[in-house]
């Protein structure tokens, strides 16, 4: 290659790189607290009225905690199981229920779950926001199921995110 040849070459390959180094910051949407705050009170409030002491925990998008409410004589495990209900449906963009039928056909799931501290039990919902998830809540401590057979703490973790659907519409 001529000198031109490599000149030309190199300051086409730092025109291209120059280009591409021009990247825009990345931007997400996430749960404001005012609404977690808003979820987890009416979560915590529905479990109340079915006679529940649960923990009711909010995580961001990134699975980070935003609000975590322990009703007094909440069993001791509700703290750490509802946060890891919030931190899968938040991290895997999906209802826990739907994560607890897929462990039932692969039984490895629940423990390779465990060991990231996610967690295969129902309870967990994503919130999402213009089809975004923004966040996710995670009931814990209600056990049990209704007269139709719908988990206690899906009841609850659902009125906690319908208490906020203005919001996310």
């Amino acid at each position: 290659m001529t000198h031109f040849g490599t000149a030309a070459f190199t300051a086409l390959t730092i025109i291209v790189f120059a280009g591409a180094a021009k990247a825009e910051p990345h931007t997400e949407k996430s749960i404001p607290l005012d609404w977690a705050i808003e979820a987890a009170t009416v979560a915590s409030e529905t479990c109340a009225d079915m006679g529940f002491a649960t923990t009711v925990t909010v995580v961001d998008q990134r699975a980070q905690p935003r609000v975590q409410l322990m009703r007094e004589g909440a069993f001791p495990h509700s703290f750490q199981t509802s946060d890891r209900k919030a931190r899968t449906a938040a991290s895997r963009r999906e209802a826990t229920v739907l994560i607890e039928a897929e462990n039932e056909h692969e039984p490895t799931l629940g423990a390779v779950f465990n060991e990231i501290g996610l967690i295969t039990l129902s309870g967990g919902i994503p919130i999402l926001y213009e089809g975004e998830v923004i966040g996710g809540i995670g009931v814990g401590g209600a056990p049990g199921e209704d007269a139709n057979g719908k988990e206690h703490d899906d009841i609850c973790a659902e009125a906690g995110v319908a208490a906020i659907a203005d919001e996310l519409d």
